[in-house]
């Protein structure tokens, strides 16, 4: 890649990151009563209460539905990695406080890092913080292995996400006994991660070939 397009790359990454990001806190259910409140943010602790998942009948691991978060928390900083110190440090404390946003409310949060339920959300939290702070020294280290590093973590990160919350729609539609499908924050968050994925996988791609020349 010339220079010029790995700036514009680079502002695609930062763009599709700013539409995942703004998924996410986007309605998820898609059905009008619930559009304003029920994101993927809310969802985790909304959905405790589902008859299927309190008996059991469901079993799924809400906690993925905080991934996406998780992994746009430590994105920023890393997508930053060639950027001024001052660009580099400002995504780190971003992405740290978005990483702060997944720990469970208080007064949970005191005991969470042993309590079953909280501990594992407790724990992705502190990583995150600690990963997005330490980006500001280990992402310019992480040299042509960065976008497929990157991509093995929007995996990770994202598909657990969207696979969980495809099990809990026919959950959602006898809650509310009418159709519930997608809302437009989940298309819009799986569209960002979506376009971060393809524009990594170009920029590996493009490091790849100038490594053979």
């Amino acid at each position: 890649m010339m220079p010029g397009w790995k700036r514009y790359v680079q502002i695609g990454l930062l763009t599709a990151w700013s539409i995942a990001l703004v998924g996410y806190f986007g309605p998820w259910v898609g059905r009008r009563a619930a559009a304003l409140a029920w994101n993927a943010y809310d969802l985790f602790d909304l959905l405790r209460l589902l008859p299927e998942i309190e008996t059991g009948a469901l079993s799924v691991n809400l906690q993925a539905l905080r991934l996406p978060l998780v992994g746009l928390a430590i994105l920023l900083p890393i997508l930053l990695a060639d950027a001024p110190m001052g660009w580099r440090i400002g995504g780190a404390l971003a992405g740290a406080g978005l990483a702060l946003a997944t720990l469970p409310p208080y007064p949970e949060v005191v005991s969470a890092w042993h309590t079953p339920g909280w501990r594992i959300p407790f724990w992705w939290g502190v990583g995150a913080m600690l990963a997005a702070a330490g980006a500001v020294w280990f992402a310019p280290r992480l040299g042509r292995y960065r976008p497929w590093i990157l991509l093995a973590w929007l995996a990770v990160t994202g598909l657990p996400a969207a696979a969980t919350f495809a099990r809990l729609l026919p959950a959602l539609r006898t809650l509310h006994a009418a159709p519930v499908g997608p809302g437009w924050g989940f298309w819009v968050c799986m569209g960002g991660l979506g376009g971060i994925f393809a524009l990594l996988w170009a920029q590996g791609f493009d490091a790849s070939l100038r490594l053979s020349d």
